[in-house]
């Protein structure tokens, strides 16, 4: 008998020698065992590739910070890393932009992410631009809401199976089915954005099935992730974006667990889960700030070559001096989504003299950052107007602007992209009134607004499409579309009169 177990536990020896010698011991074992996985998670980075100063302060953020942060933690061959995308990384600076998100693209891929959700700046370039960057990616871009019309075919893939430490999570996404509003609506012609908590609903089941821990990658915004973790059983990590929200520790919702890390690579998300038997047994973390004492990718990584070799073909033309201020120029997101500014009044007015329409009505959100005191360059004006916006001249009777102005105030006082910057007219509102009747006069060139008159009108093309909710505009008559970018005639308004004195005049006021 002795013998005989002697013999058993020799035959235990060779066995777990050759799993070990082919590599399958430590996977075996992990998925019936104990594994750490460290989860890191970014976005709404808009396309901030290298640090940047924000109020004055030392500059932070950026992507070049967390490629270095991430390379410290790789030298550990012990480590169980997935690095995530939450959305909106292709879209919002210089660099970026004029080269159609191709250099974010190269950099994730050199970074080493594992997959994105498609958020709504994903689009901004077009479906074909975005399936170039799709086929560019060492990672797959994952929509399981996002179908095409006519078929109902995916545009995106639907999910994806990643093994990390011998444990199988299953990734699907999710993106804002308000993107129609919130991109140009050509850029989602033929494109269905389905509910995504039905979505949801019918996907998760079919990962679990094959996953032991099933992830979604969410663009919907913090406040829906938590009614996401609470509708749908089975979802156990929700990585989140779109709200822009810096989730300080991982919240648990039912039984997922939600987060979200801010903005423009202020911050890497890091979540420690320990998975026992394929269940998540334990968790923590939280949001790494990659501040002024962070470093930067060394000089000769691959980011700082692909930057490097994107900044080259930007440089002459981005350095180009094309006006000059006396005055910093308030371009700040909260403000120009609530209240009149300066930099407000100075695009408003350039496009008015360029279409020498009645007035000008566009929306806050698409002005994207400020401009110092002193001279202006044409990448100050690529940065404060980085969407591909043309100028369009609509013609609307003053009942539908009236409509289409409290449209604009009908979040007010929170934040909204919708919010109306103008030139030619000034409106007084009450807050205090329901949305939809806030007005109280609204005066065009110091004349009432005749609800029966007809006005010529000049926005973008992207509301005169009905973006952002602008519904009128889009069944207005169009007088002319020029094809101009907002940009462009911004920097031309600014390097006919060299020194601008934008206007401090509040044309939408509050009144108590």
């Amino acid at each position: 008998m002795p013998k005989k177990s002697r013999l058993n536990l020799s035959i235990v020896f060779v066995l777990i020698a050759l799993l070990t010698v082919f590599g399958l011991y430590g996977s075996a074992f992990a998925a019936e065992g104990t594994t750490h996985i460290t989860i890191l998670h970014v976005n709404d980075v808009h396309g901030r590739m290298e640090p940047f100063v924000s109020d004055g302060t030392d500059p932070i953020g950026g992507m070049t910070k967390i490629a270095a942060y991430i390379d410290e933690l790789r030298k550990d061959p012990e480590a169980n890393l997935l690095l995530l995308s939450a959305g909106d990384m292709v879209h919002g600076t210089n660099i970026v932009n004029l080269f159609s998100g191709m250099p974010m693209i190269e950099a994730m891929n050199d970074m080493g992410f594992a997959a994105t959700v498609l958020g709504n700046h994903e689009f901004n370039y077009g479906q074909q631009v975005l399936k170039d960057l799709e086929s560019a990616a060492n990672f797959p871009f994952l929509a399981s809401n996002v179908v095409y019309a006519d078929s109902g075919e995916l545009f995106v893939e639907n999910s994806f199976i990643t093994e990390i430490g011998g444990v199988k999570i299953g990734m699907f996404g999710l993106s804002p089915v308000e993107t129609p509003i919130v991109t140009h609506p050509k850029n989602v012609i033929g494109l269905t954005f389905a509910d995504p908590i039905e979505t949801a609903r019918a996907v998760v089941p079919k990962l679990r099935a094959e996953a032991d821990i099933v992830l979604c990658l969410s663009h919907l915004g913090y406040d829906t992730d938590l009614k996401l973790a609470a509708a749908v059983p089975g979802i156990d990590i929700i990585v989140g974006g779109h709200s822009h929200t810096e989730v300080p520790e991982p919240k648990l919702v039912g039984g997922a667990i939600v987060v979200q890390a801010g903005e423009w690579a202020k911050h890497l998300g890091v979540l420690e889960i320990e998975v026992v038997d394929g269940k998540i047994e334990s968790f923590g973390g939280g949001l790494v700030a990659m501040d002024a004492s962070r470093p930067n990718s060394a000089p000769d990584s691959g980011i700082e070559t692909i930057i490097r070799k994107y900044n080259a073909a930007l440089e002459d033309r981005m350095a180009q001096v094309v006006g000059h201020t006396k005055v910093a120029l308030d371009g700040e997101r909260a403000n120009v989504r609530t209240r009149t500014t300066n930099m407000s009044n100075l695009i408003t007015d350039a496009l008015r003299e360029a279409s020498g329409a009645d007035i000008v009505i566009t929306n806050g959100g698409g002005i994207r950052a400020s401009i110092p005191a002193g001279d202006i360059t044409m990448g100050n004006v690529y940065t404060v107007l980085p969407f591909d916006n043309s100028l369009v001249v609509i013609e609307l009777s003053g009942d539908k602007i009236l409509a289409a102005l409290e449209h604009g105030l009908s979040s007010y006082p929170n934040q909204a992209g919708s919010f109306a910057q103008v030139s030619g007219l000034t409106l007084r509102f009450d807050p205090s009134k329901p949305a939809g009747s806030r007005i109280l006069e609204v005066l065009v060139a110091g004349e009432p607004l005749d609800p029966d008159r007809l006005y010529t009108v000049a926005t973008n093309d992207f509301m005169a499409a009905g973006g952002d909710g602008y519904v009128w505009f889009k069944e207005a008559n169009i007088i002319f579309d020029s094809g101009e970018m907002l940009r462009d005639i911004v920097a031309g308004y600014l390097m006919e009169h060299e020194s601008v004195e934008a206007s401090s005049e509040i044309r939408i006021v509050p009144v108590k």
